[in-house]
């Protein structure tokens, strides 16, 4: 049995950027949907928008955990995804369908 996805819309995260300054970001849209693939990952778009308010698009994935402490729920990838050619185009159609890319305004 697959659980319920994740849900981060409205939440905000703390964390040190790479430099030990503070990033805080807050997940203000996402559609999260099981990669055609593999119905063992998820793939993640978040719009995020930080403290500032600037905004960027995340691109992100989940994997249900094989390891014994998150064994069978969804866990967030720390890499980069690897995906088809055929998840690519579904990320994108996702994208726009939020329009979130290509509107020309």
């Amino acid at each position: 049995m697959i659980p319920e996805l994740p849900k981060r819309k409205g939440k905000t995260t703390r964390r040190k950027k790479i430099d030990g300054k503070p990033l805080v970001y807050t997940v203000i849209d996402e559609d999260i949907f099981i990669a055609p693939s593999n119905p063992n990952k998820a793939f993640a778009l978040h719009k995020i928008q930080y403290d500032d308010g600037t905004e960027e698009i995340r691109i992100g994935y989940y994997m249900i955990a094989q390891k014994p402490k998150m064994k069978g729920k969804w866990a967030w990838g720390q890499y980069a995804p690897f995906m088809t050619k055929e998840d690519m185009e579904l990320i994108f159609t996702k994208a726009k369908e939020h329009d979130w890319i290509f509107n020309r305004k």
